[in-house]
Parts: C-alpha cells; structure tokens; sequence
C-alpha cells in the first residue's frame, strides 16, 4: 500500500495509507486526509487509485493545486507519478516510497524539483550547502517577523535576508492591499543597488494579477506559467524575469510579494517558487495578526472614549 507525506506546513511529518478507490484530502473533518492548513480548501482534492495509477483532481480550490510546473486544471483529473511534489494551497505533499528521502531534506532543498537519482558526491555536497542556506534563510526570517512589532520593519528585514540568500535579485517589494478593496495601502521596496533608483519600483501589473488570482505569478525564461498578457509589459520595464507571490491567510488577502532581475533572463527556478511560498505564508500569517491586534486597539479607544 502506497503512503501519503506531507512535507510542510502545519501537519509536515505526518504520512497516511492510500487504499485503493477513491479519497478526499482537504481541511474539513470528513475528508479521508484532513490537513489542517488554512490555505486548504475544505474539500480540496481527489485521489483515485486506479490500477496502480494516481490521478488527482482540483474539487475547485480556492487556491489551487500545483504540480510539476503548472496548476492542475479543476475538475480534470491529472495522473501524478509518485515522488513528485504536489502543492495543495501552501501544504507540499508526496506519494510513494519516493518521498521518503524528500521528507528527511526537504526543508533544506525546500524545491519542487524531480530527484534525478543517483548524484556526484560534489553535487551532494552543493546540494546539503544550498538546503543549509535555505534552512538558515527560513530561520531567518521568522526570528524576523516573531521579534519586530512593526510591520514595516519586519518586511524590511525579510526582504534584506531574501537578497542575501538569492544574489540573482535586482529589485524586492511587498506590497500591502486593503483586503476588501484590494486597493494599495502601502510598499516596502528594496535594491541591491544602495541609493538606486528605478520607476516604477516593481511591476504593478505583475502584482495586480497575483492579488486578484491569488496564485503566484512567474515569468523566466526557464519557466512561464501561461503569462502571456505579461511580458509585453515587462519588456517596456526591461524586466527580464519576475516572481510574485500572494500574501493569504485563510481566506483573506494581505497583499504580494514581489521579486525580479533586471539582468537575468533565467533569474528564477522552481525550487525558488516554493521557498517563496514558504515564506508567504509566514508573512501573511503576521501581517494578519498584527493588523488584528492594531484594529482591536482602536475599537477599544474609540468605546473609551479616548483620543
């Protein structure tokens, strides 16, 4: 009998049984695989075990469903092969003995990446350096978020561990929306070029695309993910490549993270994807609760009457 893992998010190290038939994974109760993630749907997707084959289907999530590349069309199913990642909303999940080794690395590698096989003792060796940068980039940044009250500030410090940690960056912005207007509230932007500057700051199509979506937006040469509407616009800004993630907490939008290179045609991988997923999520998450915490503040001076 083939095993589910789960490779991050709140339920990583946790692995259940696929019989064989049908079953349900998402975040309510009566799923067959319940994730408790808040970027899960309640009823998130299907697996069908058939003959030794595993298709999956998008029960037409809020967040979508991404596999080798490319989100999974809703309501198709996709054969998936085993020990390949799939992105259910933030959470990474694995079937197959395959993932085993994905599961003792994965927070290193944090990538999407096939494992090729059998690796040169020097690639091996490059490859646990790079999981340890990352590792220490993860740790980063929430010792980050976890120590800054201010929002602003936190960002800040993000942004300058992203930069150190991915040198192919020209340009890092977040930018804050108001969650029912999706109107710009505000943007902390950085260059790797001290006293710089460029306008506009990032590419507002880029994120006006991942805001209203809700889904990363990428463009490389490496790896389009059907941007076409896009790269008009980012030849006008001489952008050669670009990655723009959402910020979600449960079902609210906070606003997008954005990089880019204005040099590199191939800036970005698929591993970066998913660490800036990674990262998101823990962004998202702190944004909400200090816009809460900030909220709940005024509510309480204005019912005491205070100035």
């Amino acid at each position: 009998m083939v095993n589910l893992y789960i490779l991050n998010g709140p339920d990583i190290g946790r692995s259940f049984k696929l019989r064989h038939g049908v079953m349900f994974i998402g975040r309510s109760l009566d799923n067959d695989v319940r994730i408790d993630d808040k970027t899960v749907s309640r009823k998130h997707v299907r697996i069908v075990n058939r003959g030794g084959k595993f298709l999956v289907t998008d029960l037409k999530s809020q967040n979508g469903t991404f596999y080798d590349g490319k989100y999974l069309l809703p309501g198709r199913e996709t054969e998936v092969e085993e020990g390949v990642p799939l992105a259910i909303g933030m959470t990474v999940i694995c079937l197959g003995e395959g993932c085993r080794e994905q599961m003792a690395s994965f927070l290193d590698t944090v990538s999407l990446i096939r494992d090729t096989g059998k690796e040169s003792e020097f690639v091996g060796d490059r490859r646990r350096r790079i999981g340890q940068k990352r590792l220490g980039l993860l740790s980063n940044v929430s010792m980050a978020l976890e120590t800054t009250s201010s929002v602003n500030e936190a960002l800040e410090k993000v942004l300058e561990h992203i930069f150190y940690f991915l040198k192919r960056i020209d340009r890092g912005a977040f930018v804050l929306v108001d969650p029912v207007t999706l109107k710009v509230e505000e943007s902390i932007c950085k260059t790797n070029k001290p006293g710089a500057v460029t306008t506009p700051p990032y590419c507002e199509k880029a994120i006006h695309k991942a805001v209203k979506t809700r889904k990363p937006v990428v463009y490389s040469t490496g790896y389009t993910a059907n941007e076409n509407g896009l790269v008009d616009t980012l030849k006008v800004l001489k952008i050669e490549s670009v990655m723009c993630i959402p910020l979600i907490s449960g079902s609210k939008i906070m606003g997008a993270m954005y990089i880019d290179s204005l040099q590199r045609p191939d800036g970005f991988r698929k591993d970066d994807l998913l660490l800036l997923l990674d990262i998101s999520q823990r962004v998202a998450l702190v944004i909400e609760g200090i816009r809460f915490a900030s909220e709940t503040s005024e509510i309480v001076r204005d019912l005491l009457g205070e100035d």
